[in-house]
């Protein structure tokens, strides 16, 4: 009856829109009960990373959030930070992609396409990773990028980086072309000024298994323009029954 729920919340600079290095990223994480549609959640930072490389980071705590479901669509953050900036508010959301397995009074069985998102990292570059979804509803797949600038471990929070992939794809497809995507000029939890997404590169993300799965990209433009390699990715938490 006791699981764990983990997310990650994309936003920007809380004193000043600009470029890429006023990206910021947190994750919020924490046990959840069956039966519950709310629940109270550590909110971490991390800094002092490299693109795709060492060192590895480590979490600080900078607030708590909480975060509660209406339905199986509409959902509410409210956040407080404790690292002195004395931001609280509420973030009320919407799902992005169709729902899929969700159900008011439980759940009902998802496909093995959709048992393959979730959240992915490379083991030897802890600290930076992926929240992926492969939604075959509408046959889309979409991930968040939370990672750092190439030379970001001097930087604090000004190096830290965050990309979107998005791709449309055949279902049953486990090796899907994708399209990079960077995002600036936003504020936090603010409508003004509107941030700007454009692309950045490709990539391809190819599942050798439920639990293993590769990335590789090339950058074409944006902050990290010139960069090309390959991520493997492991699973974060245990394999959902469905994936095949």
């Amino acid at each position: 009856g006791t699981g764990f729920l983990q997310g990650g919340w994309f936003t920007f600079d809380d004193v000043a829109s600009g470029g890429a290095d006023h990206n910021r990223w947190y994750t919020f994480g924490g046990n959840v009960r069956a039966g519950d549609s709310a629940a109270v959640l550590h909110l971490y930072q991390n800094v002092g990373g490299n693109f795709n490389a060492l060192p590895v980071t480590s979490s600080l705590q900078v607030g708590d959030v909480g975060l509660s479901f209406s339905d199986c669509t509409t959902a509410q953050l409210n956040y407080t930070f404790t690292d002195g900036s004395g931001r609280r508010g509420t973030v009320p959301m919407t799902r992005l992609t169709p729902n899929v397995s969700c159900a008011q009074a439980g759940s009902t069985s998802a496909s093995g396409d959709f048992g393959l998102s979730g959240n992915w990292f490379d083991p030897t570059t802890s600290g930076q990773g992926f929240i992926i979804e492969l939604n075959p509803v509408d046959q889309v797949l979409f991930f968040a990028w939370y990672t750092y600038a190439i030379n970001g471990q001097a930087l604090g929070a000004a190096g830290q980086r965050w990309y979107t992939g998005q791709a449309t794809y055949v279902p049953g497809g486990r090796s899907i072309p994708l399209s990079l995507y960077e995002t600036t000029g936003g504020l936090f939890n603010s409508i003004a000024p509107a941030p700007t997404t454009a692309p950045v590169g490709t990539g391809r993300l190819t599942y050798t298994s439920c639990g293993a799965a590769t990335l590789s990209f090339s950058f074409i433009a944006g902050s990290n323009a010139g960069q090309t390699g390959s991520v493997g990715l492991t699973r974060v938490g245990p394999t959902p029954a469905s994936c095949t």
